[in-house]
């Protein structure tokens, strides 16, 4: 193997690997291979709007990180306001990414790296809940490690059915130490969006024609009943009586968690007839949360929020309708671009990763931020960037695992 391929490819593991474990390490490698690929493109003469490796997914991300742009543009430029955009980085350096990971990823490495992702994921936690006696979170906040490794547990699963027995168990085992993270995490996000995350694999075993439509319906109960049982668990018990709670108490005090929820949707849905088109700028939801809010007390309470605890609320208030266009552009096109891939054996994998990613995010985005920290962006892009790079690559493609 290339030394650049090797090199290339270990940065690339390194993001789901430790992303959750290891301070900024998947951010640091992912600048390092992002900032790679423009000299590789410029050196190869490569122009990834017009690569086929690229081509298609590169005008979804641009397009998401242009009306990001666009919102901004549109209201009161400043300093502040570019600094905002810079969240959104990770879509405009992805085209040249995906061309770079198409010729210089190692996929096998990717698969091996997801499952110590998951893996390390629930031995932290572990860590962090029983023995320091306080919510998981990694080295992230508790609501995107959870998010994120529960992915991960999912994506260790995807092609189990095609791997060696001694493999199995080591998907099985990363399955079961990434979720107990999630579990650990306390992130009520994460456990509403596990059984929507079953579908999509039992779904993928289906068109993989690994399982019949029978044994999709028995794993289906089965996968119900395994989550029924973890729902039984003091740690989620605990969550889902305080969240139970909160809702009761909502009209008394509307600053707890689930009131704060609440109180932000209002205020989102109050502010969105203001500017439905274009919205009030990515920067600007703050002020809008202080404009919106009548009791001062409240007011004060919420005024450090940036966000509405709702991908989809806080995309209409700072981009509009057009922003809530292109976000679910950027969740639904993927998966169907290359939902033909999931029954092809050579690209199940890859296109299974792409699926299972976006329904992750499509349903996080229900009760927080998808694409609001920095991690969450990482490790969105760079698992879409890999997976669809190499999906379209005309290398020749192993077998998997």
């Amino acid at each position: 193997m290339p030394t650049k391929t090797v090199f290339i490819t270990l940065l690339s593991c390194i993001i789901p690997a430790f992303i959750l474990i290891i301070p900024a390490s998947g951010e640091i490698a992912f600048i390092i291979v992002a900032l790679y690929s423009f000299f590789y493109c410029y050196q190869q003469k490569i122009n990834p709007f017009t690569h086929s490796s690229s081509r298609a997914i590169s005008f979804i991300l641009i397009t998401y990180f242009g009306v990001a742009l666009l919102s901004i543009l549109a209201s009161d430029i400043s300093i502040y306001a570019f600094k905002r955009l810079g969240t959104n980085i990770h879509f405009l350096v992805a085209p040249w990414l995906i061309v770079l990971l198409s010729q210089h990823l190692n996929k096998n490495s990717l698969n091996y790296a997801i499952k110590i992702g998951a893996s390390l994921a629930g031995i932290i936690a572990y860590v962090q809940y029983f023995y320091l006696a306080q919510r998981a979170y990694g080295t992230v906040n508790a609501i995107p490690f959870g998010d994120i490794a529960l992915l991960l547990s999912f994506f260790s699963l995807i092609n189990i059915h095609n791997e060696t027995r001694k493999q199995k168990w080591v998907s099985f085992f990363s399955f079961c130490l990434g979720c107990s993270a999630v579990i650990l995490s306390l992130s009520r996000g994460a456990w509403i969006t596990a059984p929507f995350l079953l579908v999509g694999l039992l779904f993928i075993w289906y068109k993989q024609k690994s399982i019949s439509l029978n044994l999709v319906i028995v794993l289906f109960i089965m996968g119900v009943i395994g989550i029924g049982a973890a729902s039984l668990s003091p740690q989620v018990q605990s969550r889902l009586h305080t969240a139970q709670q909160d809702i009761k108490i909502y009209e008394k005090n509307s600053l707890t968690s689930v009131g704060t929820r609440i109180t932000l949707w209002k205020t989102a849905l109050n502010a969105i007839p203001s500017h439905p088109i274009l919205g009030f700028g990515l920067h600007n939801t703050k002020q809008v949360t202080a404009d919106y809010i009548e009791n001062q007390e409240i007011k004060k309470a919420l005024q450090g929020f940036g966000h509405f605890h709702n991908e989809y609320l806080t995309t209409l208030v700072a981009k509009g309708a057009i922003g809530l266009i292109s976000l679910l552009i950027l969740l639904i096109a993927p998966p169907v671009l290359f939902f033909s891939h999931l029954s092809q054996p050579n690209n199940s994998y890859l296109a299974s990763l792409i699926l299972l990613l976006c329904i992750g995010y499509s349903f996080f985005g229900l009760t927080n931020l998808a694409f609001g920290h920095g991690i969450m962006n990482t490790f969105f892009v760079f698992i879409l960037s890999a997976s669809s790079g190499l999906l379209n690559s005309h290398k020749p493609i192993a077998n998997y695992p």
